[in-house]
């Protein structure tokens, strides 16, 4: 009856151990190999401190009290991660993903519906800024907290990007890693996997070059007949577009002429760029303003000769809405360039060769 009580009292104790233990630790099913290590450690304990060789219930229950509460046992599991305020360090890189991503979500549902009113008459140009605002700050800030809610209970927890993922992708991801280390390939220290270049520097720089093309363009707008046409107010907003469109496709020159080195001088372009970008908002604006000035070139079939019909007042709406939606693309453009600010000082600082 001894030995029946004794092995109930250590049951017991092991299967209150096993719910305290984290999620991950179970899904791994290492909290197995975790208990039949403490089980022999407390029949190890209660033989010494029987003094006769063999367990007795006496020994047995001073050998759990040994061991201590199961709360204890299982933090030391959920303190594997590195602390970095409240959410460790090891999901800070997550955290900020995913904040980002719905972040962005939510300012081009904003945005986007905004857009979707104003070109069926819903709301004039001061409440469209408005509203975007209020639905971005409203919408940001609640999923701001309940992520952030999430990722502190994640941390508290131990969990691990990894503990996300299947066996099976462990173990590529663990090949790949070791192919990399054979032939040098740049890993990451926190994330222990090969690490993709910074920038594609071909399709940088292309794009750079076309980006040049089209703001040499439409600065000097070499169409006489097209320049004429053009009322004067609007072709210099088109000639402030294209300096704007120069500046950026430089600026993105230089960075694929740098490649995959000099993380800050990335950092300062991207800077550059992100200014660029908010002052050319500023022309799309003073444009949505004045619809009337915006060109719609027509060949006369009567005269074969090039006219300016310009937009009817009917569809005034429907211009301020697209231009609207330009805004919001160019404004969206940014977080990319925010982003690769953020990935270029991981880059530069929490990566190694």
């Amino acid at each position: 009856m001894s030995e029946k009580e004794m092995n109930y009292i250590v049951k017991e104790y092991l299967k209150e151990v096993k719910s305290k233990l984290p999620d991950w630790l179970k899904e791994k099913k290492e909290h197995n190999d975790i208990l039949e290590e403490l089980e022999e450690h407390i029949w190890s304990k209660a033989e010494e401190l029987s003094g006769m060789g063999q367990p007795t219930l006496q020994s047995v229950e001073l050998a759990v009290s040994h061991m201590g509460k199961p709360e204890n046992i299982a933090k030391e599991y959920k303190r594997r991660g590195t602390p970095k305020y409240y959410i460790t360090e090891e999901l800070w890189s997550s955290y900020l993903k995913v904040l980002g991503i719905v972040f962005a979500v939510i300012i081009g549902i904003s945005i986007g519906s905004q857009v979707i009113d104003i070109i069926f008459g819903n709301v004039d140009i001061g409440e469209f800024f408005v509203n975007i605002f209020q639905g971005i700050q409203i919408g940001c800030l609640s999923t701001f907290a309940i992520i952030t809610v999430i990722f502190v209970a994640l941390s508290m927890e131990g969990y691990f990007p990894e503990d996300f993922k299947s066996k099976k992708t462990r173990e590529e991801e663990k090949q790949q890693l070791e192919i990399a280390r054979e032939k040098g390939i740049l890993i990451s220290e926190i994330k222990k996997k090969p690490l993709k270049p910074y920038i594609k520097p071909v399709g940088v720089i292309i794009g750079g070059f076309i980006g040049i093309i089209g703001g040499i363009f439409l600065i000097i707008l070499p169409i006489p007949v097209v320049r004429v046409l053009i009322a004067p107010e609007f072709l210099t907003y088109l000639q402030f577009a294209g300096i704007f469109i120069l500046i950026e496709s430089i600026l993105d020159l230089n960075r694929g002429l740098i490649g995959n080195r000099q993380m800050v001088t990335h950092q300062i372009l991207h800077g550059i760029t992100i200014g660029v970008k908010l002052a050319s908002i500023s022309v799309v604006i003073l444009i949505m303003n004045r619809p009337e000035i915006f060109p719609i070139l027509f060949v006369d079939g009567d005269t074969n000769t090039l006219v300016n019909i310009g937009i009817s007042p009917e569809y005034y709406g429907i211009f301020r809405g697209i231009a609207g939606l330009i805004i919001a693309l160019v404004a969206l453009s940014t977080i990319e360039d925010f982003y690769r600010i953020y990935k270029a000082e991981k880059y530069k600082s929490k990566y190694l060769y």
